[in-house]
C-alpha cells in the first residue's frame, strides 16, 4: 500500500481529480458520501460517512470519522462519531482509507467499496464510478461565504451518481440493497469557526438522472453551485434563488426546514424542497433527506441537505469544533 501524498493547495489551478484526492498542506478536508438505497421490498434507507482530516493544527494531526444510517420508513436514526487526536486510528493511503474497524474505503478501476460498522448496523456496498467526477463552482474553486476572499476557499469535486449495490444489516437483519451514492472530496484553508463560512448545502438527485449541487450562504447573500446533465456535461450554477419557507427549533438552535428554489432557465425552474422527516443533529451540523417537488406538485427527486448552525443563529459555530472531537455512538 502507498501512503497518501501531501500536496500544495492551489484552488485556482486544480490539475486533476487524482491529485486533489490527496491531503493538502495547511488545509482541513474531508471525504464524504451520502447514499440512498432500497431493499427488495422497496424500503428506503440513507447512509452517510465523513472522514475529516483537520489541518493547520501544530504537532498533532486530528482525524474524525462520522457514520450515520436512517430508516426512512420509521425515522430511526443511528450515528457514530470518533475522533483520533493524533490521527493514529486513521489510515490514509492512495487507494485505501480506513478508521479502526469502523470504516474502510477501497478504490479500484471499477469504483469503490465502502464498509461501515456501528453497534447497531453494518453497511457493505460497492459503488461504480457512474458519470465520473465533476468540478464544482468555478472550475473546482468555492469561496466560503465571501466572494473574492482568498483566505477562505475550498477546492471541491464530486462523483454525483454512483450506482450502488450491496448489503445492509440493521439489528441483525441482513438485506440486499441497491441505489445510488453521491461522493464528495472537499477541503481548503477557510475558517472552521467563523459564522461567515457557515453554509446550507444541497445535492439534488433528480429521477431523470440529472443533479444540482447548491452551496448557499444565505446570511452572506451568496450562492454557488453546479448543474450536471444526464449526458455528463455540466455548468456553473450561481444565479439561483433559494428561499427558506419554514424553520424549526432543534437542540437550542434554529434551522431551515423547507425551501423554495428558483433556477432560471434550467429544467422546471421552480421547485419545493421539504424534509421527509425533520432531520437529525449530528453534533456539529444538521442533516436531512428531502423531497424535490416541481411546480405541478410532482415528486421529481430527492436531496440531502446539510445545514450549519451559523446560518440562522448569531452565535455561529460556537462549540462546533469542540463537538467534532467528541465520541458518540447511538
Amino acid at each position: 500500500m502507498t501512503k497518501m501524498a501531501t500536496v500544495s493547495y492551489d484552488p485556482s489551478n486544480l490539475s486533476s481529480f487524482e491529485r486533489e484526492w490527496n491531503l493538502h498542506r495547511g488545509c482541513s478536508e474531508w471525504w464524504y458520501c451520502t447514499g440512498i438505497v432500497r431493499t427488495a421490498d422497496d424500503r428506503i434507507f440513507t447512509y452517510q460517512f465523513t472522514l475529516v482530516a483537520l489541518g493547520g493544527v501544530p504537532i498533532i494531526t486530528p482525524r474524525i470519522l462520522q457514520v450515520a444510517l436512517t430508516d426512512m420508513q420509521t425515522g430511526e436514526h443511528h450515528y457514530l462519531q470518533d475522533a483520533s487526536i493524533t490521527g493514529r486510528k486513521a489510515t490514509l493511503e492512495t487507494d485505501r482509507l480506513a478508521y479502526a474497524d469502523r470504516f474502510r474505503l477501497e478504490r479500484s478501476e471499477e469504483g469503490m467499496r465502502i464498509t461501515l460498522h456501528h453497534k447497531d448496523f453494518d453497511v457493505d456496498v460497492e459503488l461504480e464510478w457512474g458519470k465520473g467526477a465533476f468540478w464544482h463552482c468555478d472550475n473546482g474553486k468555492l469561496f466560503m461565504g465571501t466572494p473574492g476572499d482568498e483566505e477562505n476557499t475550498t477546492y471541491y469535486y464530486s462523483y454525483p451518481h454512483m450506482p450502488t449495490r450491496g448489503t445492509l444489516t440493521l439489528h441483525g437483519e441482513r438485506e440486499e440493497v441497491t441505489g445510488t451514492t453521491w461522493f464528495d472530496k472537499q477541503g481548503g484553508n477557510y475558517s472552521l469557526t467563523a459564522r461567515e463560512t457557515q453554509w446550507e448545502w444541497f445535492s439534488l438527485r433528480f429521477d431523470d438522472g440529472e443533479e444540482m449541487m447548491l452551496f448557499a450562504f444565505p446570511h452572506m447573500d451568496y450562492v454557488d453551485g453546479t448543474y450536471i446533465r444526464a449526458d455528463g456535461t455540466s455548468e456553473r450554477l450561481n444565479d439561483y434563488t433559494l428561499t427558506t419557507t419554514r424553520t424549526i427549533e432543534h437542540s437550542g438552535k434554529t434551522w431551515s426546514a423547507a425551501w423554495d428554489l428558483h433556477v432560471p432557465g434550467r429544467k422546471d425552474e421552480h421547485y419545493t424542497i421539504k424534509p421527509v422527516f425533520e432531520g437529525n443533529i449530528n453534533l456539529s451540523y444538521f442533516e436531512q433527506l428531502c423531497t424535490v417537488t416541481n411546480a405541478a406538485g410532482e415528486n421529481v427527486g430527492f436531496t440531502f441537505c446539510e445545514l450549519l448552525p451559523g446560518v440562522l443563529n448569531e452565535e455561529g459555530n460556537s462549540g462546533g469544533s469542540a463537538s467534532m472531537l467528541k465520541g458518540v455512538e447511538y
